[in-house]
């Protein structure tokens, strides 16, 4: 008996010590709470990863249950969550510029706090984790598979630097690159449009490359590199444009910046960023506490390369020398914080065929399509960038590509930060939505949108204020609650940048709701938004709304709207019988509809204007309407020839009875108007020879039937139609 009680409760303390840890999570203003419940006190470790954080537990590796991670929380700040199947650590993907901070609740109960922000200066958190001795032992060495390795240009460079002669390589010949990608089609129909340009205007040497051939990248020409490029489903092409490496005109003519002075790539590495700013700023002070110009250089760039704009502004700052490139780098410190550049040294090159031509396209917020700006340029140079650049730069860049009619560029943009690995972020999403409203596809817009709202993040109060322009843009209406969210925004945001864009929003949803009299008392605070308001009104507005608002007083201001919702505000006015109000609207009478025109005219009883408005409108529906112009007039007759060649056999008869024309009457008209017509129509006279004929009684006689004939006809009429 007492084997079996210790046997059930070694089985009970085996089943609880094997429990997984479930991890649980919550929202919070600023953070996102991470809790986890060991069966006992742990001895824990958390240390950085290439992509987040991992927490480490010694001596012992537990599983962990994640169903419950994602079930209130979003992807803002923690993108994934997984389990090292050789280490048991358990691996956070942070997909924000925040920082973890670990502590122990109580014994047993590990706590993880994502917080936004910068880390604390000296954090050891921030340090990658140490790899114990277990792992070291247990873990044979990753040898890296040379049948897969890349070429890597910056090796090649420095070699033929330091030798003359290009790094030998066991790298394999290039490969078709695969075709499945629909994203990647406008590059390569861009590559083979400048390619056949090239090679037809003789600047270009192309030859197919069979294949047996490899052609290493530094091994061809001497005045430039020869670009191998892979289309995937095409033959293999080398080219050279035979110019020298450094030159420095432009497609349209102007200086541009060289290539190599933009090379943000080869500022930094993928080692950790703390590492690289100790290594970027060493030996900065040199002797008599002055700077070396070399290392200052270097730091700054490295800031850039990260995307610290302020912090490489203050390393200039405090080190004031004359580099050569000072001027680049204070206008892209500015671009990369995203603070205007109105003075930028990248002004006047966005046609430049270099990188230039991105930070130039940055640097000014009004693009337009007459500057030229070189997007393949600008394309290829943000394609180059670290991805926390990308991320920071491209839906500024898209916005930029939008402006001047480039939505492919700007699709191509979204899509190199999808691509690229870990969670875009919010960003990626409203430029997702952007484009979709630029494409006239507000429905999509919308649902992206909703998408954003429904899992809270950095970006839900941006995606609230867009998911109202998407359904302004589908004269849609707009939920109650939507507006109390977006009052709470505007509230917010009061005083900031992002301000007068939350006020627009504010009232433009309070208009679609239903409340008119509280969308038109913000208008002041968001003037710009008064055509939309205009256009709301004339959809959605109620009778009342319409009275209230659109029944101008002499002395009120010209409103500010577009002519199609000024014909909106018309016809709502005419359907309830204000007509001269109605005419207010269409202060441009060349502009409007003349079938409109024309109606309010005739519920104004100013038959002859109706006439004016319909001069050369010949369809159906003008014809009805110059008839209705003819008969306000008093010319009935007119009216029914009208009728006639409209069609409308009931309004000709009707007119032609008003007219009294007996004689049209009889030949078009129906029974039994026709047989009315015809018995009123003037009886032939009996002349001298048919009275004596037939004498006096017989004429007489044929007077009396012909006028019983008439009196049952107008019987007949009266009992057949109706009163008017």
């Amino acid at each position: 008996m007492i084997r079996l009680v210790f046997a059930i409760w070694l089985a009970f303390t085996t089943m609880a010590a094997a429990a997984p840890v479930l991890v649980k999570s919550g929202e919070h203003d600023g953070f996102t709470r991470l809790v986890l419940e060991y069966d006992g006190p742990v001895d824990w470790q958390v240390g950085r990863t290439e992509d987040g954080y991992a927490l480490r537990i010694a001596n012992k590796s537990p599983s962990y249950d994640l169903t419950e991670t994602f079930k209130v929380i979003g992807k803002s700040r923690l993108a994934g969550i997984s389990t090292d199947p050789n280490s048991g650590a358990l691996n956070l993907a942070i997909a924000c510029a925040c920082y973890a901070i670990p502590f122990e609740f109580r014994p047993g109960i590990m706590v993880i706090d994502l917080r936004d922000g910068r880390p604390p200066k000296g954090s050891s958190f921030e340090e990658p984790l140490a790899q114990t001795a277990q792992l070291e032992a247990n873990t044979e060495p990753v040898r890296p598979d040379i049948t897969t390795a890349r070429y890597d240009w910056t090796l090649q460079a420095l070699a033929q630097l330091q030798t003359g002669q290009p790094k030998a390589t066991n790298a394999r010949p290039f490969t078709a690159l695969p075709n499945s990608d629909p994203a990647l089609q406008p590059l390569r129909d861009s590559l083979l449009h400048q390619l056949s340009r090239g090679a037809a205007q003789g600047v270009v040497d192309m030859a197919e490359l069979h294949s047996d051939q490899t052609v290493h990248p530094a091994a061809a020409g001497e005045a430039i590199g020869p670009v191998r490029v892979g289309l995937g489903e095409l033959p293999s092409v080398s080219m050279s444009n035979g110019l020298p490496d450094h030159d420095k005109i432009g497609a349209q003519g102007q200086a541009c910046v060289e290539a190599d002075r933009l090379d943000v790539a080869s500022w930094g590495d993928d080692s950790p960023v703390f590492a690289q700013i100790a290594k970027s700023s060493e030996g900065l002070i040199a002797e008599f506490d002055k700077a070396d110009p070399a290392v200052l250089q270097r730091a700054v760039q490295f800031h850039l390369f990260v995307g610290f704009g302020a912090e490489a502004q203050q390393l200039m700052q405090a080190f004031p020398m004359d580099l050569p490139d000072k001027p680049l780098w204070q206008s892209m410190a500015r671009l990369v914080d995203g603070r205007p550049d109105l003075g930028s040294a990248f002004i006047g090159q966005e046609a430049c065929d270099s990188p230039a031509a991105l930070w130039a396209i940055l640097a000014q917020p009004k693009l337009d399509a007459s500057q030229r700006a070189n997007t393949n340029a600008a394309f290829l140079a943000f394609s180059a960038l670290p991805i926390g650049l990308r991320r920071d730069l491209g839906p500024v860049l898209a916005d930029r590509f939008m402006a001047i009619g480039a939505n492919d560029a700007a699709t191509r943009v979204r899509d190199a930060i999808l691509r690229a690995p870990g969670g875009p972020g919010p960003d990626a999403a409203l430029l997702t939505a952007r484009i979709e409203m630029r494409q006239g596809d507000a429905a999509a817009a919308e649902v992206t949108l909703q998408q954003m709202v429904a899992d809270p993040g950095p970006g839900t109060a941006t995606a609230l204020v867009a998911l109202v322009e998407a359904r302004i843009a589908q004269d849609l209406p707009i939920a109650p609650d939507m507006v109390v969210a977006l009052e709470a925004v505007a509230q917010e945001q009061t005083g900031s940048a992002t301000a007068p864009a939350a006020i627009r929003a504010l009232l433009l949803a309070k208009a679609a709701s239903g409340d008119i009299e509280a969308a038109f008392a913000l208008l002041p605070d968001a003037p710009e938004a008064e055509p939309k308001l205009w256009r709301i009104l004339s959809l959605l507005g109620t009778d009342d709304a319409v009275l209230a608002h659109a029944v101008l007083v002499s002395s009120a201001p010209e409103p500010k709207l577009t002519p199609e919702t000024a014909a909106k505000l018309a016809g709502r006015l005419l359907h309830l019988g204000m007509a001269d109000s109605a005419l207010q609207w269409l202060r441009d009478e060349s502009r409007v509809d003349p079938l409109l025109l024309a109606t309010i005219q005739l519920q104004r009883h100013d038959g002859r204007a109706a006439l004016r408005a319909l001069t050369g409108q010949y369809t159906p529906d003008a014809l009805k309407l110059r008839a209705l112009a003819m008969q306000q007039l008093g010319d009935e007759a007119a009216a029914a020839q009208i009728y006639a060649q409209s069609g409308d056999s009931a309004a000709e008869q009707r007119a032609l009875s008003i007219a009294e024309n007996w004689a049209d009457t009889g030949v078009r008209g129906a029974d039994p108007w026709k047989h009315l017509a015809n018995e009123l129509s003037p009886a032939p006279s009996p002349d001298a020879g048919a009275a004596v004929d037939k004498g006096p009684l017989a004429v007489g006689k044929q007077l009396v039937e012909r006028s019983a004939t008439t009196r049952d006809a107008i019987d007949a009429l009266l009992t057949q139609v109706a009163a008017p």
